[in-house]
C-alpha cells in the first residue's frame, strides 16, 4: 500500500493522529532501550541531590552570610545620614539590621572542625558588632537632638533681632541697633568656625560684642527685654555649640569603631564561605566524572534514537512543516498589506487554520478602519492635551492681575543667568521700581481701579525694557523688579530714567499726590564685574536700600549705586 493510500483512511487524515502513531513508536522505543540509563540517571539524581543540599546550598548561604555582613554596615552608614531624628530607633534598628543576619546564621551547620572554628569565631564577633551598631544610632539620635536644639535657637534668635534690621531710630537707638545687629552675626560666624583658633577670635569678638551690649544705658523697657532675651539665647548657643563639637567627636569615633568590626565579621564570614566552596568543588568534581560515565553509555542508545527521529522528521516536514511555512508566507504577505490566496486545501488541521485565518483576515479589515477612525480621535485629544498643558505652565510662572513674569518665574530665570555672568565677570543691573502713594491710588478709586493701574503700569515697563535681554517681573504688590545684564552704570541709569519718564508721559491721573498723576520711583544698583563672593541677593537688597533712599527724598525719582567690588560700593 503506498503512502497516499495509506493516508487516504479518514481516520489517518488528521495529523494528530498520524503525530501519535509516530511519536508513540518512538517512544516505546526509547523506553526500552534507554531502561539502563534511566537507571543510571536516578542514581545520578541522587547524588547530584545530594551534592545540591549538602554542599551548593551551604555555599551559596555563606555567601549570603558574608555578604548581609557588608550590607549591614553599608545599611547603617545610609542610615545615619539619610535618617530624620522621628524615624531613628535605636531598638528597631537593632531588630531589623540582625533578623536577616541571624537567619542566614541559623540556617548554616558545620561538618568538618575546621567549620566549627569559624562559625565559633562568628558568633564570637556578632554580638559585639551589634552592641556597637545601637551604640553608634544612639549618638547619632543625640547629635541630631542637639542640632534640632541648635535650630531652635536660631530661629529664636531671628526673631529678637529682626525688629532692628534696617531700622531708622535716634542715635541710641542706633547704638543699640548696631550691637543687637552685631552680636547676632558674630554668633552666627561663631557657629560657622572649624579650626580651633578661629573659633576662638571669633568668640573673643563675640565677647566684646556681649559685654558692649549689656553695658549699654539709656534703653526702654522693650529693647531692655530684648537685651535679655537676645544675651541668654547667645550664652545657650555657646553652650550647645561645645555639646555639639563633643557629640560630633564621640559619632565619628564610634563610626570608625563600626566599619572595623564590620570588616572583622565580613572577614570571618568570607572565611566560612571559602572553605564551603571547596567542599562543593570537590564534591562538583566527582559529580562530574559519574556524568561522562553515564554519557558514555547512553550514547550508544542514542544512535538508534536518532535514526527514528530522522523517519518522524521528514514526515513532520513533509506533511506538516512545509504546508505551515506557505500559510506562514502568506499571513506575512497579509500583515505587510499584500493580499495573497489563502490556502484552504485538504481536511485536516492545518486546512481549518487556513480557513480561521480567511475569516481573521475579513474581520480585521473591517476592525482596521475603525482603528484609524479612533486614531485620529485620539490625536486630536492628545493635542488638545499639549495645547493644555502649555497653557497651564504659562500660567504658574505668569503674574495672574499684570500678565508679566511672576516672582518664582523671576528668580528661576535669575539664578542660573547669574551664574553664568559671575563666570564671565560681565556687569548686572538690577532696577527695584514702586508706583508712589498707591495706597492713596486703592483708598480713593477702589481696588478695582488699582488693579487696572498696576496692568497699566506693567505694560509701559514691559515696553520700556523689551529691548533688553533682562526680565522684567512683579515683585510683589505694587512693587516691580528688572534685572539686566551686560549694561553699564550709565547705560542702567539711562534706563531708570526711561522707565520714570515713561510713566510721566501716560499721565494716569492721581488727584491724591503732589504731581496729579501716577509717578513711579526707582531703586538701581549695578555691579560691574559679577562674581561668585557678590551673591545675588545682596544686589537686590542693594536696589532695595537704593529704592527706599528714592522715596525718603520725595518720590518720582531715581536712586542709584554702582558697586565696583565685593566689598565696598560706590553711589
Amino acid at each position: 500500500m503506498s503512502t497516499q493510500s495509506l493516508f487516504s483512511v479518514p481516520l489517518l487524515r488528521k495529523l494528530g493522529v498520524r503525530l501519535n502513531i509516530i511519536l508513540l513508536g518512538i517512544i516505546l522505543f526509547f523506553l526500552v532501550s534507554s531502561g539502563y540509563g534511566i537507571w543510571t540517571l536516578q542514581q545520578q539524581s541522587a547524588q547530584f541531590k545530594a551534592v545540591t543540599q549538602t554542599y551548593y546550598d551551604r555555599s551559596m548561604l555563606a555567601a549570603e552570610l558574608s555578604r548581609d555582613a557588608e550590607l549591614i554596615a553599608t545599611q547603617a552608614m545610609e542610615q545615619s545620614v539619610t535618617q530624620r531624628l522621628s524615624n531613628i530607633d535605636a531598638n528597631i534598628l537593632q531588630t531589623d539590621i540582625t533578623r536577616t543576619f541571624t537567619v542566614a546564621r541559623n540556617k548554616l551547620n558545620a561538618y568538618a572542625p575546621e567549620e566549627v572554628a569559624v562559625l565559633s569565631e562568628i558568633d564570637r564577633l556578632t554580638q559585639p558588632y551589634f552592641d556597637q551598631l545601637v551604640l553608634f544610632y544612639n549618638l547619632i539620635e543625640t547629635q541630631q537632638r542637639l542640632q534640632l536644639r541648635m535650630n531652635r535657637l536660631d530661629r529664636e534668635r531671628q526673631l529678637w533681632v529682626a525688629p532692628y534690621i534696617n531700622f531708622d531710630v535716634s542715635a541710641d537707638n542706633g547704638r543699640f541697633s548696631t550691637l543687637v545687629i552685631n552680636l547676632a552675626r558674630s554668633t552666627l560666624a561663631m557657629l560657622d568656625a572649624q579650626s580651633p583658633g578661629l573659633l576662638a577670635r571669633r568668640k573673643d569678638q563675640l565677647e566684646e560684642f556681649r559685654s558692649a551690649l549689656e553695658s549699654l544705658t539709656g534703653l526702654t523697657q522693650i529693647q531692655q527685654q530684648a537685651r535679655e532675651k537676645l544675651l541668654e539665647n547667645v550664652r545657650d548657643t555657646l553652650i550647645l555649640k561645645d555639646q555639639l563639637d563633643s557629640s560630633r567627636l564621640e559619632t565619628l569615633s564610634a563610626m570608625r569603631k563600626t566599619r572595623l568590626f564590620a570588616q572583622r565579621l565580613s572577614s570571618v564570614c568570607y572565611d566560612f564561605y571559602l572553605l564551603v566552596k571547596q567542599r562543593a568543588e570537590s564534591a562538583a568534581q566527582q559529580h562530574s566524572e559519574l556524568i561522562d560515565r553515564v554519557t558514555l553509555q547512553i550514547s550508544a542508545f542514542s544512535v538508534a534514537f536518532l535514526a527514528l527521529i530522522g523517519l518522524a522528521y521528514w514526515f513532520i516536514h513533509h506533511y506538516i512543516v512545509r504546508r505551515m511555512d506557505r500559510l506562514s508566507l502568506v499571513m506575512q504577505q497579509h500583515a505587510t498589506g499584500l493580499a495573497a490566496p489563502i490556502p484552504q486545501d485538504g481536511h485536516d488541521e492545518i486546512t481549518v487554520i487556513g480557513r480561521t485565518f480567511a475569516q481573521f483576515v475579513t474581520a480585521n479589515d473591517l476592525a482596521h478602519d475603525q482603528i484609524q477612525s479612533a486614531r485620529k480621535a485620539a490625536e486630536a485629544a492628545n493635542e488638545k492635551l499639549r495645547e493644555l498643558n502649555i497653557s497651564l505652565h504659562m500660567q504658574s510662572n505668569t503674574d495672574d492681575l499684570t500678565q508679566i513674569p511672576n516672582r518664582r518665574s523671576f528668580f528661576e530665570w535669575l539664578h542660573p543667568t547669574y551664574q553664568k555672568l559671575a563666570q564671565q565677570q560681565h556687569a548686572f543691573s538690577i532696577l527695584m521700581i514702586d508706583i508712589d502713594w498707591f495706597k492713596s491710588y486703592n483708598d480713593h478709586y477702589g481696588h478695582q481701579a488699582g488693579d487696572e493701574c498696576l496692568r497699566h503700569v506693567a505694560q509701559l515697563l514691559r515696553s520700556a525694557t523689551q529691548q533688553y535681554s533682562g526680565m522684567l517681573a512683579r515683585y510683589g504688590g505694587e512693587e516691580f523688579i528688572v534685572a539686566v545684564p551686560n549694561i553699564s552704570f550709565a547705560q542702567a541709569q539711562a534706563l531708570a530714567d526711561e522707565l520714570l519718564n515713561t510713566i510721566v508721559q501716560a499721565n494716569i491721573a492721581h488727584g491724591y499726590t503732589p504731581k496729579h498723576h501716577v509717578t513711579i520711583s526707582v531703586g538701581l544698583a549695578t555691579l560691574v564685574h559679577a562674581n561668585q563672593n557678590y551673591p545675588i541677593e545682596k544686589l537686590i537688597s542693594t536696589a532695595d536700600q537704593s529704592l527706599y533712599e528714592a522715596k525718603s527724598k520725595g518720590r518720582s525719582q531715581v536712586a542709584s549705586r554702582e558697586i565696583t567690588h565685593t566689598l565696598g560700593s560706590h553711589v
